[in-house]
């Protein structure tokens, strides 16, 4: 009889033991998603759409980070001058420029921090 008791106090120590794992697990899956901000990234050229991205993307990183990231990003000085191979042409005045929710920010890509649910448009066109 002992050893039923012992075997049952066992199996209901593991059982507890399991339960809390998931719980904790939960939490820190709900403590991740909270850190992490979904956006979207469209890339144009000539105004014609030639990459489109949802993405996850943490909190407290600036969209240059996050172009960094997820493309093959080239710079000129502080300015992004390709993206995934798609170049400017400063003699065909062709250059990058981005806007977020139809809204062409006042700084920089490096001092530009996304909001959840931001739309992020590059557009590569002449000016």
């Amino acid at each position: 009889m002992k050893k039923f008791v012992r075997v049952v106090l066992f199996m209901a120590v593991i059982f507890l033991l399991g339960a809390c794992g998931q719980k904790a697990e939960k939490k820190e899956t709900k403590k991740a998603d909270a850190d992490n901000l979904n956006v979207t990234i469209i890339l144009k050229e000539d105004d014609k759409e030639f990459d489109k991205k949802e993405l996850k993307v943490k909190k407290d990183e600036s969209l240059q980070t996050v172009m960094e990231v997820n493309y093959k990003v080239e710079m000129d000085k502080d300015f992004i001058s390709g993206i995934d191979g798609h170049m400017q042409d400063a003699a065909a005045s062709k250059y990058w420029l981005y806007d977020v929710n139809g809204k062409q920010p006042d700084v920089g890509a490096v001092e530009y921090f996304l909001k959840d649910g931001d739309t992020v448009t590059w557009t590569l066109n002449k000016l």
